[in-house]
């Protein structure tokens, strides 16, 4: 009968133990939402990847605390994204990372507008929209600002190109007309250069054609396949002027989709892909053992987010105490040198200009 006892007694401390310990491993949900499907998913898919690798380097914990990644598609429309953040409040989700795109970002934000419970997080948004506000955002991307544009002016003006035409995306138009404000100011305010026309893009390629003329250069405004196939129409028929496209296209598929035509092709951006920096190469080789691709600047910054709010977690949970702790402390270390934010959870960079040279992203020289 003693051994009954004895044999229920230790039962019920085991049981008491297991409830306890899983009672007190607390889990931190973590709501992702990103263009992940059509043709915006391959920034999307990027940004995944570096915020959840920054995670799985650390087997999803944080101190005690187990983190839960909740991964939802807003398949660029404002009906899903609405739908996907309004799911998130509801499941008492306060950390929220997104979106891809400046058009989305704009949607998740008026979500979260009386919600100072709730921090948004973004590695890619860049509309000057976002700027200088106290509010319940920061992000890993500068501000889109004319001085990112000085590289690619000066090296245009330097050679003689004094005219650019501008061809841009409207579907995700906040992103884009900061894009042209900013290249505007860059290019003919302080270089003295002259930008002739702007235009739609459309799926009628020969429309575009027909309204180049052939002593401007080109700046593409659009993401990395749009912007790669109209490029090999463009080479298809013979254009051989300067051509340049905005950060938005800047990863590896717009390399693998147009080949050789996009060889020269120039970028102005705030990340060198050949760094040899010892912090960046060991994140670009697990990168791509981990995901078989090289990581776009997307990618680097969605892992610099995670491991910024991984330092911010080991110190508190509450998302206006996260978003206070990362604006006090203010620098951190990123992969390519400190990463600065100001009082308005915004950062700067320096940028430089690079051009696709043997299936790279070269500093242009």
């Amino acid at each position: 009968m003693k051994k009954i006892f004895l044999l229920i007694f230790l039962i019920i401390i085991a049981v008491s133990i297991y409830f306890f310990s899983n009672n007190n491993k607390q889990t931190i949900k973590i709501g992702f939402i990103s263009s992940l499907s059509g043709k915006y998913s391959s920034i999307g898919h990027s940004i995944l990847n570096g915020f959840k690798l920054g995670f799985d380097e650390i087997n999803n914990r944080v101190d005690n605390k187990n983190i839960q990644i909740i991964i939802k598609d807003d398949y660029q429309n404002v009906i899903q994204t609405k739908k996907i953040v309004d799911e998130f409040l509801d499941d008492n989700i306060n950390i929220i990372i997104g979106n891809s795109t400046s058009a989305m970002t704009k949607i998740t934000l008026n979500e979260l507008k009386n919600r100072d419970d709730t921090l948004l997080i973004s590695a890619n948004a860049s509309s000057k929209k976002f700027s200088k506000k106290d509010d319940n955002f920061i992000r890993l991307q500068a501000t889109i600002n004319p001085k990112m544009y000085d590289p690619l002016s000066k090296y245009l003006i330097e050679n003689n190109k004094k005219k650019i035409q501008i061809i841009y995306d409207s579907s995700n138009n906040l992103y884009s007309q900061d894009v042209i404000k900013s290249l505007k100011k860059s290019f003919e305010d302080k270089f003295s250069g002259k930008i002739v026309s702007l235009i739609k893009l459309e799926s009628d390629y020969k429309k575009i054609l027909n309204k180049l003329d052939d002593t401007s250069s080109i700046f593409i405004i659009a993401n990395s396949i749009d912007s790669a196939k109209l490029i090999q129409f463009f080479k298809l028929n013979k254009l051989t002027q300067i051509i340049a496209t905005s950060a938005w296209a800047k990863d590896y598929q717009f390399i693998e989709e147009g080949g050789k035509a996009v060889e020269g092709v120039l970028f102005c951006t705030g990340y060198d892909n050949t760094s040899k920096e010892d912090k960046y190469l060991k994140f670009k080789n697990e990168y791509i053992k981990t995901f078989n691709e090289k990581p776009s600047s997307a990618s680097i910054q969605a892992y610099e987010a995670a491991k910024i709010l991984q330092e911010a977690l080991l110190e508190t949970t509450d998302p206006k105490s996260i978003k206070k702790y990362i604006l006090d402390k203010k620098i951190f270390e990123g992969l390519q040198g400190k990463i600065v934010f100001d009082k308005y959870g915004d950062i700067t960079r320096d940028y430089i200009l690079v051009e696709v040279k043997n299936q790279e992203f070269e500093p242009k020289k």
